[in-house]
């Protein structure tokens, strides 16, 4: 089972999965938002935060990570909430159908296809070498609008601490891997929310065209003020639309149980 906090109670289980560099502390500032009204279990995946020794770093093998978690610790009636890079892996597993997925939050997500990305920033990237000065300039590009001191230091000290080999398979293979042919039309409602100032992944307009095809019953927004760290950047605003969109799942699961 992979390493994961859990706090709360309610009708849906909010499934948190973090952005390259991050782990389920990612999630700190947004689940006091959510865990008065819905179980919330973030979990770190493998080669990030406490998961840094575990192995198995392709899409299919943290999907195949996140589910044998999620059926291991008995949750039902799950949102996947997948976060840049776990976006993608959110994708993929939704694609299994798994009976315990109820729908899908995409934040700022990696596409289900080959992610765009100039070779030089690629290059850049695959030469991370998780020292502080390294994990500052990753953290303050990914936020675009500086975080607060004491979540930045977190965000710092995550990206300190990942496992190289995952952080480089994801650049080399996992960010590369094209699933576009395979997922088909999925049959889950689904929420993608971007950052408004985000420059590390595709705007709202592209994601339509891209992950939003495989879900035909879904929402795209844009949080104003929001880099690609939305989670620490803004919670609370990311948390309300998360709320809103479980309100609708959970009222549509208590319609059909009637």
């Amino acid at each position: 089972m992979l390493p994961h906090s859990q706090q709360g109670q309610g009708p849906i289980t909010f499934v948190l999965m973090h952005f390259l560099g991050g782990s389920h502390r990612t999630w700190g500032p947004t689940i006091p938002y959510l865990d008065r009204q819905h179980r919330c279990v973030a979990l770190d995946t493998p080669g990030f935060g406490d998961a840094n020794a575990v192995t198995g770093y392709t899409v299919s093998e943290m999907a195949d990570q996140v589910d044998q978690s999620i059926r291991e610790l008995g949750l039902e009636r799950c949102i996947l909430v997948g976060h840049s890079m776990t976006g993608k892996v959110a994708t993929v597993l939704a694609s299994r159908q798994p009976s315990y997925l109820h729908g899908l939050v995409l934040v700022a997500p990696s596409p289900p296809g080959p992610q765009p990305m100039r070779e030089a920033d690629r290059d850049r990237q695959r030469a991370f070498d998780a020292s502080r000065e390294q994990a500052e300039a990753f953290v303050d590009e990914s936020s675009f609008h500086r975080l607060p001191d004491d979540l930045r230091e977190v965000a710092i000290a995550d990206a300190q601490s990942v496992n190289l080999e995952a952080w480089r398979a994801w650049v080399d293979h996992g960010s590369r891997e094209d699933w576009q042919g395979r997922i088909g039309s999925l049959p889950y409602p689904a929420l993608l929310i971007c950052g408004a100032d985000d420059r590390q992944v595709p705007d709202a307009e592209e994601q339509g065209r891209t992950t939003l095809a495989h879900f035909p019953h879904s929402a795209v927004l844009t949080l104003p003020g929001a880099g690609h760290l939305m989670p620490l950047q803004t919670p609370r605003a990311l948390a309300e639309q998360m709320l809103a969109f479980a309100h609708l799942i959970a009222t549509r699961i208590t319609e059909g149980e009637g």
